[in-house]
């Protein structure tokens, strides 16, 4: 059992490029197959001969070249066919001899194992040769020579060997310290002479500095080297003297070794040849690639610190390349130090040399990035530094890529939720976004430096869960900012949710609406709703809230059921305040007025409903865009035009108050539970100085005179409209506007002006005033005092100003213009004389239509007011035929009458036209001549004529235009 236990190891079996035999027959039968597909082609495409021309003469005209076996085209075909059918019998025979071997398969697959383990042992023992061969060769330098042990016993008896041949050497005498001095002086000259009359230096030789007998030239960040000279020759060789390097983390100086020995060995050379522009190649670039082994060496020193597993190093020649973020979804990212010729510099001048230098190159998430400026800081080399720098830039431009996708959301475009980033250039970690979700909830968003892994803070299972999405995303820089979008809606749904259930209101989870109809009632950017409902309410309305990228909306919905659970029916969204610098922030109180808001929603939407069937213009407003009052009662603005439209105006009337009316929802009654609204509006002019309220309509209106507003109170039930009875109650309202309105217009000296009784001086001469009262739907009363001369047409003016849209405009006039001739008309009609006992009376028709019957002599005059050219004229005439007998003067007065002309008046042969003044003077003096005449005209007296010629020559002087 021991001795089996001791036995070398199987060979191994080599399966490596093995096929299946019925592999190789089936290619070899399809390649067959092909092949044989081709000869028959060639074959069918090679000319056939035709026959000879003595077969031609016998009328053999049939007979080819096929048919002669000897033909040369045969002979083609047949070997063509006979080479084809050789080469497949070769490969067939050895299919068949591959066939045979397969019987003994296991035994030449061993004979196969024995034969490569046989060629791997031969292998190695070659192998050993070379070794030990390369070892002799390799060990050759380090061979220490057989000590001299005799010439060494001499030497330190004697002090010297005799086989070392005396040179009779003369040992010369130390140099004192002036004589030192003085050497070195003299190489300062010597080489202060060369340096700047014989040499070109190179552009970074440019400055130098002499002393102690050698020329120091100093690079920045990169070395120092110091020359003499070793001869006063000005073409013999400069001469290394020593060398220093002017960065960290490096010692200066080189110690004193085979380094320092070499490299003094190779400048020389340098020196020699190239002279100090060599001297400066040289040196530079072992400076740079001293550099960047120092990098590789602090890269390797990370790579197996901290950032283990967090980054990869390679190096291309000189070209330092360090992966960063190698867990991090997405493409990769990697830093490039190398070496730059420095070629296309632009700030090479011309008489510049182009000189290599360190350069980097970053490749950011596989993409490279021309414009980024990173700076290595060379004067102290830090591999993490740079590290940390790149990804700074990195985070920087992460982090200000999710902060403008999140710039274009308008909650944070507009600034309702602030956004604020601050970088830093040297520290990544100290890289943040700040995303305000809410008006109590902010979220800091922040990339681990060394993972690249993406941090939200502060920790909770809502930001975990966000976390995570974003750190699996390959693109953060245009995807990121749509989870963070999300998670502000979340987080705000959240808020509401909390503090909703805390003052009263109930989640309604079970209304899962179809997609069609969530779509109907919220904006299009809403990613997450809620349904709310207070206890006592309906079931059928509910609060509806869209939480989206322009902020929450707050929606009026009313639901209906169905067999497969909810549909929206009408909605209206709820006026909330908001301002564009501070969101709507969802506490307690916002929550508790709320439900006041919605139900004042409730009893505005029936409103706004009946205006819609009215085709009224209307909007629904909120009544405050403060953030302390950001939940107000919404108002209701109904046009006044369209809404008064109904009572058919004239298009070009102007309404009497301003085309605005506002409803307002006060509450709700304790008493009858019925709505309470106000309704204010505002005069288009208000009230002249003079007018005074003193009582009201009724309780519910109120009025102020001195802005021309005016406001009263409406109660309903919840749910029905206000519009029939607002339009009511604007019509009372309507008949006492148009009555200031006169009184502004005409300036009328008020006494008594109420919400129900207008009493004003319309003649101060005379002490002459009208009373006007309207209470409810009553008609309008006009009274006038005791002897005014005006209580002749009181009934006219009553009636007018019932039935006339402009009533009191119109009585207004009429009193004024009429004033005058009712006043001469009493006059005249109280007058008595005894030489002329004739008898006035006054006939009234219409309040501009008057007659004047005289009885002795008989007579009837008619005064009616006329317009002509904007201008009011009285016309006075004759009414009626005049009688055959009529007494000739008075003919012949009335005639020299009308043919004359006065102040004010003027004389139309037929009749007189005279002014709203004058019409007192045509009077009298008409009633003059009257008097005057006395008795009536004899029967028989030839005065019909005269006087209808007289009517008739009048007939076209005068245009009436009623």
């Amino acid at each position: 059992m021991g001795s089996f236990h001791e036995l070398p190891p199987e060979i191994e079996h080599i399966t490596f490029g093995y096929e299946p035999l019925h592999k190789l027959v089936k290619r070899l039968v399809q390649e067959s197959f092909n092949d044989l597909t081709q000869v028959i082609d060639d074959m069918a495409i090679m000319p056939a001969q035709q026959a000879s021309s003595k077969s031609s003469t016998y009328g053999n005209h049939n007979s080819m070249t096929n048919g002669d076996r000897g033909a040369p085209a045969n002979t083609q075909k047949k070997m063509r066919l006979m080479n084809f059918v050789q080469s497949r019998r070769a490969q067939f025979i050895k299919v068949l001899v591959l066939a045979q071997w397969s019987r003994e398969a296991t035994n030449v697959g061993k004979v196969i194992d024995l034969k490569v383990w046989l060629d791997g042992q031969r292998q190695l023992y070659e192998e050993a040769g070379w070794w030990l061969g390369d070892l002799k060769r390799t060990l050759e330098p380090a061979k220490v020579p057989n000590p001299d042990i005799k010439t060494a016993l001499e030497v330190l008896s004697t002090g010297k060997a005799s086989w070392i041949p005396e040179l009779g050497y003369i040992t010369p005498q130390p140099l004192t310290s002036k004589e030192i001095l003085k050497t070195l002086r003299s190489i300062n000259t010597l080489l202060a002479i060369r340096l700047n009359l014989h040499e070109t230096l190179p552009h970074h030789f440019s400055r130098f500095t002499i002393a102690d007998g050698r020329a120091t030239f100093r690079v920045p960040e990169e070395f120092e080297v110091d020359i003499s000279i070793g001869d006063e020759d000005p073409s013999s060789q400069l001469y290394f003297i020593d060398f220093r390097f002017l960065f960290l983390p490096i010692r200066p100086e080189i110690p004193t070794d085979r380094l320092k020995t070499d490299l003094e060995r190779e400048t020389n050379k340098i020196l020699e040849k190239d002279g100090l522009q060599g001297c400066y190649d040289f040196l530079h670039e072992f400076v740079l690639t001293h550099k960047i082994s120092i990098l590789r060496r602090q890269a390797g020193e990370l790579s197996r610190g901290r950032w283990t597993e967090s980054i990869k190093l390679e190096t291309v020649r000189r070209t330092l390349v360090v992966q960063y973020w190698l867990n991090r979804a997405g493409g990769k990212s990697w830093i490039e130090i190398g070496i730059k010729s420095g070629r296309n510099d632009p700030k090479l001048s011309m008489k510049e040399r182009a000189t290599s230098k360190i350069g980097v190159k970053w490749v950011r998430d596989g993409k490279e990035v021309r414009d980024a400026s990173i700076n290595l800081s060379l004067e102290d080399l830090s591999m993490e530094a740079i590290l940390k720098k790149v990804i700074a830039l990195h985070t920087n431009h992460i982090l200000f890529s999710i902060r403008t996708g999140l710039g274009g959301i308008p909650l944070y475009a507009r600034r309702t939720l602030s956004l604020s980033a601050s970088t830093s250039a040297t520290e990544p970690a100290n890289s943040l976004l700040r995303v305000q979700l809410t008006s109590s909830r902010t979220a800091t968003l922040s990339i681990e430096p060394i993972t690249g892994r993406f941090c939200l803070q502060p920790a909770s299972l809502l930001f975990t869960r966000v976390e995570n999405d974003i750190n699996y995303l390959k693109d953060p820089t245009s995807d990121a900012h749509y989870r963070i979008a999300s998670l502000r809606c979340h987080a705000a749904a959240e808020e509401i949710e909390s503090r909703a259930r805390c003052v009263g209101w109930e989640l309604s989870k079970s209304i899962s609406p179809k997609q069609e109809d969530a779509k109907r009632v919220f904006p299009p950017d809403t990613l997450r709703t809620l349904y709310l409902r207070r206890k006592g309410w309906s079931r059928e309305w509910i609060v509806g809230v869209g939480i989206g990228s322009n902020g929450e909306s707050w929606w009026i919905i009313e639901t209906m059921p169905t067999a497969t659970g909810f549909s929206f029916g009408d909605f209206q969204r709820l006026p909330i305040a908001t301002t564009a610098t501070k969101p709507i922030d969802p506490t307690y109180d916002f929550l508790s007025r709320l439900e006041r808001t919605a139900a004042a929603m409730v009893c505005h939407f029936v409103n706004v409903r009946s205006l819609n069937k009215l085709h009224v213009h209307h909007a629904l407003r909120s009544a405050s865009t403060t953030f302390e009052n950001a939940v107000r009662i919404p108002i209701l603005l109904i046009r006044f035009s369209s809404l008064l439209s109904f009572q058919g105006r004239d298009r070009g009337s102007k309404f009497w108050a301003k085309d605005l009316l506002k409803v307002t929802y006060k509450g709700i009654t304790s008493e009858s539970g019925q709505a309470t609204m106000i309704t204010e509006a505002r005069l288009v002019l208000p009230m002249p100085p003079v007018v005074m309220v003193k009582d009201r309509i009724d309780d519910d209106v109120a009025f102020s005179p001195a802005t021309g507003a005016f406001a009263f109170l409406l109660h309903t039930p919840v749910g029905e409209p206000i519009i029939e009875t607002l339009k009511e109650r604007l019509r009372r309202i309507e008949r006492l506007v148009r009555f200031l309105d006169v009184v502004r217009r005409f300036k009328l000296k008020c006494e008594t002006v109420s919400l129900g009784r207008i009493v004003f001086l319309y003649s101060a001469e005379h002490n002459l005033k009208a009373d006007i009262s309207f209470v409810g739907d009553a008609p309008v009363t006009f009274s006038l005092s005791k002897n005014n001369p005006h209580l002749r047409i009181q009934d006219f003016l009553a009636r007018l100003l019932n039935t006339d849209t402009n009533g009191l405009e119109s009585v207004t006039l009429l009193l004024g213009i009429t004033l005058p001739l009712l006043l001469s008309l009493t006059i005249i009609e109280r007058r008595t004389s005894e030489t002329s006992p004739a008898t006035a009376v006054v006939l009234p028709r219409t309040a501009d239509w008057y007659q004047l019957r005289y009885d002795s002599p008989p007579c009837i005059f008619d005064i009616r007011l006329r317009r002509r050219r904007d201008e009011v004229k009285w016309h006075v005439c004759e009414d009626g035929i005049i009688p055959p007998d009529r007494d000739p003067r008075l003919v012949e007065g009335l005639a020299r009458l009308m043919n004359s002309s006065g102040e004010g008046w003027l004389g139309l042969r037929t009749g007189i036209a005279a002014g709203v003044d004058g019409v007192r003077d045509v009077l009298e003096k008409m009633d003059d001549v009257v008097r005057n005449t006395g008795v009536a005209s004899k029967p028989g007296d030839n005065t019909k004529g005269s006087g209808q010629e007289v009517k008739a020559k009048g007939i076209g002087d005068v245009v009436e235009i009623d």
